[in-house]
């Protein structure tokens, strides 16, 4: 017979009443008796019981099972919030006045800048201020759980809508079409001094701290060889192209991106090598070559190289009329913008007249382009000594001796004589 079964059919008898005790002793009996078990029992059992939990003992009783059951339930319990804790934290954020989100794509428009090296704080506070988004936690949160698309965000300058999710405020962030390109354009046959003034209108870089930087070419990424004897050691060697540049730009930044883009140019082009199958050094061929970029366009650049080759090759003067333009005004900055000189221009005392003086001038008197580059190193192979335009459509004659070449200087006149409007292109 099961003894539980035998304990609910059998009654339990009435403890008898104990002997020689106090009316005080008899009370603490009556209410230590505990009647499911017939048994008397001290208060300090159940501390006893649970005791043995931690003690050894060889098994719990009732008491001592409930004990135990509260304390594991107690540990899972502990074990269940600090693993949730990180969910329910973003949550409430999210779900609180201080976490709030905007919901929808936003509406209008607003410019902001982020600046390098921002955390998702910072942009959280910056997207906050500008009224992109209700909350800077909420951005903080988007970008913790999104982590791909918070690598993709750079600094710059961005233009967004006002009062968009966090979300979307994020992934628009990380869109390069969402960005404000600040750049600047530098155009082919500039002269450093007009190249400052474009940088600084730009940027707001000092034209002081330009030419700073620009006087040690090395230190702005040129290579060794690439220097002028000028009052501009970097006149030539500036290369025109787009440039774009971040948040509070410096003198040595921006010139620093376009000597490496110089750098990858010449290198291409293994314009070092190349120079040197012409007869030149690299500095020498950058110096013909900002003489061919003022000269020519494109497309005749190969063959006015080499009629400027040819004539290095007997020691004839270039006689280019750019030279002289330089020599007058070297900064470039009072020119008029005519492709004729004057005599009194052609008879002035400088080194980069190469009406007076033969051989190439002792620096760049601009900053070429790739094609004029490419040209010095890859002439056409002609065996011409002169050419001319014969109108101001950009068309050049060429020619072998002097009087060919006075026929088609002959036939320029006689295109500028043709009309007001021709004539006025002549001035």
């Amino acid at each position: 017979m099961d003894p539980w079964d035998y304990e609910e059919t059998v009654p339990l008898a009435q403890p008898a009443a104990p002997e020689q005790e106090s009316e005080e002793a008899t009370s603490r009996l009556r209410t230590n008796y505990d009647p499911q078990t017939g048994e008397y029992y001290s208060p300090d059992d159940a501390e006893g019981e649970v005791g043995q939990l931690f003690e050894g003992a060889d098994g719990p009783s009732h008491g001592g099972r409930n004990a135990l059951i509260i304390v594991l339930a107690v540990v899972v319990v502990i074990a269940l919030v600090i693993l949730a804790y990180p969910r329910m934290r973003d949550f409430i954020q999210s779900h609180s006045g201080n976490g709030a989100d905007f919901s929808g794509p936003g509406s209008g428009q607003v410019t902001v800048t982020i600046p390098m090296g921002a955390s998702s704080t910072t942009v959280g506070s910056i997207l906050q201020g500008a009224g992109v988004i209700k909350s800077q936690q909420t951005f903080v949160t988007a970008a913790k759980n999104d982590t791909v698309t918070w690598g993709n965000v750079q600094s710059g300058t961005y233009t967004l809508k006002l009062q968009m999710s966090a979300e979307q405020a994020l992934a628009a962030l990380a869109d390069p079409s969402s960005r404000v390109h600040q750049q600047f354009t530098i155009i082919e046959g500039m002269r450093n001094a007009q190249v400052f003034s474009t940088i600084n209108k730009a940027t707001g870089v000092s034209v002081a701290d330009l030419q700073a930087a620009a006087a040690n070419p090395t230190s702005i990424g040129l290579p060794p060889w690439a220097t002028s004897p000028s009052d501009d050691p970097s006149e030539g060697y500036l290369f025109p192209d787009t440039y774009q540049y971040g948040t509070n730009p410096t003198a040595t930044s921006v010139l620093t991106s376009m000597g490496t883009q110089f750098n990858q140019v010449v290198t291409s082009l293994q314009f070092v090598s190349k120079a040197d199958d012409e007869g030149l050094t690299p500095t020498q061929a950058v110096v013909l070559a900002s003489i061919v970029q003022m000269e020519a366009t494109p497309k005749d650049m190969p063959d006015v190289a080499q009629v400027f080759l040819n004539r290095l090759a007997i020691n004839m003067p270039l006689q280019s009329d750019a030279t002289v333009v330089y020599a007058n005004d070297p900064t470039g900055m009072n020119s008029s913008g005519s492709v004729f000189t004057t005599p009194a221009q052609r008879a002035i005392q400088s080194p980069y007249n190469t009406y007076l003086n033969a051989g190439l001038p002792p620096g760049a008197i601009s900053n070429p382009g790739q094609d004029a580059l490419n040209a010095v190193i890859n002439p056409s192979g002609n065996d011409y000594l002169y050419f001319t335009l014969v109108d101001m459509n950009g068309t050049i004659a060429y020619a072998n001796t002097a009087a060919e070449h006075q026929q088609n200087v002959d036939q320029l006149q006689a295109w500028c004589n043709a009309s007001a409007a021709n004539k006025a292109k002549c001035q």
